[in-house]
């Protein structure tokens, strides 16, 4: 098999996690693709919103992860730049507008690098309310990358067919491949020890993931225990979901955690639940369906389905009286109930995701050839 040499270009990656799912998605798609993939990676020595540099060796190419990582301290565009002359087959850019690793990159490569294959995931930057936010200069950003011959130079990457309609909304001509992201689950079918009365949710503390109406909510349902994890977006909005936190004892915020750290709190939570208005994929959905969690979210992710399929609650973001019955319905469930909804959670990924397909599907995105 031909084994591509491929450059990935991202703002944050492992150990940091504070970014979330565009981190778990690079991190999990080398790791299942490394033996046949020639992954190199070019990242920042910080994690999200963080000074503190990594407990590893900076601006030189290091191996991590069964690929080379180079850990930029600063100077961050001038690094990526120079990383582009390496001789490669493809460049994956995982992200669009980040001036450093995306944007200007982008630039470049259309300008310079004729004979490279230029990949880019957009992560749902592309969706119409995320180019929303600070709309003037992302919008001459899309135009002047038009300009540049982006539709006929680059292959994007969708993880669902909603996001390549969205990418197509922007650019009607864009070549696009859907390939879902790579999800870890939990390992075999045995249920683990879980207790019905405490909610999971795990994100970003944002007002896209609507924490405080979330926080709010369960201020109202003593009986039930909500446990958030997942760093500030903004200060201020943080601050507004502190104060409810603190005045509740059914709530603890623990702040951000790993991916092992997360694992012992899907084994341990009765339900998942997310307020999000809108997920490109959402990998924590996934994770917690893989750990027997069913799961309560609203109707702008990818998953609409779970609620037929019995695994969870699918709710509109405005109908907050279904979100407090959605809760009382999962409270009242019995325990032979709940283990049936349980392994109903555990089967969605199983029937949702045909790996074997998935990874095929890597391979020819990045031209591995038998």
């Amino acid at each position: 098999m031909h084994k591509p040499k491929v450059l990935i270009l991202t703002d944050w990656f492992v150990p940091g996690f504070k970014a979330g799912g565009p981190i778990t998605s690079v991190y999990n798609m080398i790791s299942s693709l490394r033996d046949e993939v020639d992954f190199s990676i070019v990242t920042r020595n910080t994690d999200w919103f963080d000074q503190h540099p990594y407990d590893e060796t900076p601006d030189r190419w290091i191996q991590r992860f069964g690929s080379e990582v180079f850990y930029s301290s600063g100077l961050h565009l001038l690094r990526v730049i120079r990383s582009l002359s390496k001789k490669v087959d493809a460049v994956y850019m995982n992200g669009f507008y980040s001036p450093s690793f995306n944007a200007i990159p982008l630039m470049y490569a259309l300008l310079f690098k004729q004979n490279v294959k230029i990949i880019v995931a957009p992560r749902g930057m592309l969706n119409q309310n995320a180019i929303a936010i600070k709309s003037v200069q992302k919008q001459l950003l899309i135009r002047l990358l038009r300009m540049l011959g982006l539709q006929s130079r680059v292959l994007f990457h969708a993880t669902s067919t909603k996001e390549k309609e969205a990418i197509q909304n922007v650019y009607p001509k864009a070549k696009v491949k859907v390939v879902s992201n790579v999800v870890v689950t939990a390992n075999g079918d045995a249920l683990p020890n879980k207790r019905k009365g405490d909610f999971l949710s795990v994100g970003r503390i944002s007002p896209v993931k609507n924490t405080i109406e979330l926080v709010k909510l369960f201020s109202q349902l003593n009986e039930a225990k909500l446990k958030l994890i997942g760093t500030a977006d903004e200060a201020n909005y943080f601050d507004r979901c502190n104060q409810v936190v603190k005045a509740n004892s059914n709530i603890t915020l623990v702040g951000g955690r790993n991916a092992e750290e997360i694992k012992q709190d899907y084994q341990e939570a009765g339900f998942f639940i997310l307020m999000t208005s809108g997920e490109n994929f959402g990998h924590a959905i996934i994770e917690a369906l893989s750990f027997g969690c069913p799961v309560i979210i609203s109707d702008q992710t990818p998953w609409n389905d779970i609620e037929q399929f019995g695994a969870g609650w699918v709710i509109p973001l405005s109908d907050k009286k279904r979100w407090n019955e959605a809760i009382n319905e999962a409270l009242a469930m019995n325990d032979e109930a709940y283990q049936q909804m349980s392994a109903r959670a555990i089967a969605y990924v199983k029937t949702r995701f045909n790996f074997e397909e998935i990874r095929s599907n890597y391979l020819e995105l990045f031209g591995a050839k038998s």
